[in-house]
């Protein structure tokens, strides 16, 4: 993940309910080999909160996190995970999942597919 000149890989999260708080966000920050890049969420306010209390900036536009970005770690309700996985997956970044990664047979299949096509990693957690 990093680029040819040793930078570290830029993570931002998407998500801001109890497991990105309690979880994702904390362990973003505290990783000495990555550099929280910036949280999303569907509530901006909790978006902002989240971010200074990681020491890390909120997006308002979940589309511009992903662009900063080199691998994305999703934290939300499946529903919305499964669509926002697959544009992370289209843009070139990297996707960390948790289960379930979608409600419907056919969007875990996009989010599959999207992350085949542009040949990046995926995990879920």
């Amino acid at each position: 993940m990093a680029d040819h000149l040793g930078a570290k890989p830029r993570i931002g999260l998407l998500g801001t309910g109890p497991w990105a708080a309690r979880t994702h966000a904390p362990a973003l920050a505290a990783h000495e080999g990555v550099t929280f890049a910036g949280v999303w969420g569907r509530r901006p306010e909790a978006a902002r909160e989240l971010a200074a209390a990681s020491g890390t900036r909120a997006y308002e536009d979940a589309d511009a996190l992903i662009e900063a970005c080199d691998a994305v770690a999703l934290a939300l309700p499946p529903d919305v995970q499964a669509p926002l996985a697959a544009r992370a997956a289209r843009a070139g970044r990297h996707v960390l999942l948790d289960k379930p990664v979608a409600t419907t047979v056919p969007a875990a299949r996009e989010v599959a597919g999207a992350v085949e096509a542009a040949g990046v990693a995926s995990v879920v957690f």
